[in-house]
């Protein structure tokens, strides 16, 4: 038998895994001949593949619409991370000139501490007199308003 596959079967028996039902045994007699063009044969493995391919190319578009989404949001993340970063760096600026504003005050109040109480009057007069003007010196620096955060008592930073 040079039509037998290796379990035993014909190539006919073989082709029939593919149909999608088995022919049914009848008692009429079989046409002896079937014109080609009225048989429709499909296969199901190519017609698996042809969906699989389908539903793949519909999957790669949700894909790139999900990256090209996920894109935008990091760009979004990356400039709010820079807006941050610069907010913070003018607070850190604001508080460094704040901190140098504290010391010349706490420099300003020990003075005025020290020429209370001394015991010569012209001296502390003397001393009066300088610490007035440091004063002045100290509020014409302070620019209320200024870029140091909308703070009340102003602000010594340099512009």
């Amino acid at each position: 038998m040079s039509d037998a596959t290796s379990d035993g079967k014909s190539e006919s028996d073989a082709k029939s895994d593919f149909k999608p039902i088995a022919p049914r045994q009848t008692d009429e007699a079989a046409p002896t001949s079937v014109a080609p063009a009225s048989i429709n044969v499909i296969d199901f493995r190519r017609y698996r593949l042809a969906r699989l391919i389908r539903e793949a190319s519909v999957q790669q578009g949700e894909l790139a619409r999900m990256m090209r989404a996920s894109a935008d949001e990091r760009t979004q993340l990356a400039q709010a991370l820079q807006g941050a970063q610069r907010h913070l760096a003018t607070i850190a600026d604001s508080y460094s000139h704040l901190l140098t504003r504290l010391a010349r005050e706490k420099d300003f109040r020990t003075a005025c501490q020290e020429a209370a109480e001394l015991d010569d009057l012209d001296e502390m007069i003397r001393r009066r007199d300088a610490l007035a003007s440091e004063l002045l010196d100290i509020r014409r620096a302070a620019r209320p308003g200024g870029p140091c955060l909308g703070l009340a008592a102003g602000c010594d930073r340099p512009s």
